[in-house]
């Protein structure tokens, strides 16, 4: 679809998106009554979304919990390529990503694994028990508003915190650990024909989407532009305020996907020219003076193996 399409049907995209933020399942005949966009549109316009790359998700992110631990690595390799290549189905490794910048390779995995033992390994910038995923709702549609937003809001911050919601464990069943992998990426897919492949009971689907919200997190993604016309900066800040940065750089106009590793906050920021990344790069400086955090690396995000 072209840009200027995409531009006059933006606010309303928004609408829609808010709605699922809100209520990651909800029917279409309850946006149409919230927002009082006609069913038919809002179901054409979903489709526009996911196929514009505008909307992903909503996603499941499970808590941290004893069943089903993550950790996140954030390592420097001599050829960063032919690793991340090399780690498409290697053991234990739940994601990956190929970087540029203080580190190169960013991995996600099911136990602390020792990348000391491949070759052309360097360092470890960052290691350690990976907290919950979030993705902040998108406040404002406009970069210049979102920014003036942010420094409106700055003040030092006072009481430490982090993004580690732990539970004890997930006590699903073999079927319902097969719900998750299959709904995991979007709770809003037709359920009737994954069902049947897998053989479970609709009932039971029922059952395992009433209790989600007690061991995950469920949230859609919005890119305004379309995913692909956004390039991605990560920052790993050295902080005691996890909350308060995300409260301030989850303001931008496009959602930024944040969680915690010890007392490090990775934020993956979108965005989509020079001046942004000037703005952003200034307002981090800003919120490095107020005591935000005490350092920070920063690598941009070239490829993953999940893009969200």
């Amino acid at each position: 679809m072209r840009d200027d399409s995409i531009k006059k049907r933006l606010h309303k995209y928004y609408r829609i998106y808010e709605q699922i933020y809100d209520y990651p399942t909800i029917p279409l005949y309850q946006i149409t009554k919230n927002t009082r966009i006609s069913r038919s549109t809002v179901s054409r316009y979903l489709m526009e979304m996911y196929e514009n790359g505008i909307l992903k998700g909503p996603m499941i992110f499970l808590k941290p919990n004893s069943t089903n631990k993550r950790y996140a690595l954030f390592c420097v390799f001599d050829d960063p390529y032919t690793v991340y290549q090399g780690l498409e189905g290697f053991p234990r490794v739940v994601s990956r990503a190929l970087c540029s910048g203080r580190w190169n390779i960013t991995a996600i995995s099911e136990s602390l694994l020792n990348f000391s033992v491949l070759k052309g390994f360097r360092q470890c910038v960052v290691q350690g028990p990976k907290g919950m995923t979030h993705l902040p709702r998108v406040p404002l549609l406009e970069w210049d508003a979102a920014i003036e937003s942010i420094y409106n809001q700055v003040a030092s911050p006072q009481t430490p915190s982090t993004l580690n919601e732990h539970i004890s464990s997930i006590s699903w069943s073999p079927d319902e650990w097969t719900l998750y992998h299959k709904f995991k990426y979007n709770i809003r897919m037709q359920a009737v024909s994954i069902l049947k492949s897998c053989n479970i009971r609709y009932e039971k689907y029922q059952a395992w989407n009433r209790e989600l919200d007690a061991y995950s997190c469920i949230q859609p993604a919005f890119y305004p532009r379309g995913i692909e016309h956004y390039f991605f900066l990560d920052f790993l800040f050295e902080s005691r305020y996890h909350q308060q940065l995300v409260s301030l750089l989850g303001n931008l106009p496009a959602t930024s996907i944040f969680f915690s590793v010890d007392t490090h906050l990775l934020a993956r920021i979108p965005i989509l020219n020079k001046k942004e990344k000037d703005d952003l790069f200034s307002l981090i400086f800003h919120l490095g003076k107020k005591n935000y955090f005490t350092t920070f690396y920063q690598a941009l995000l070239i490829s993953t193996s999940v893009q969200v």
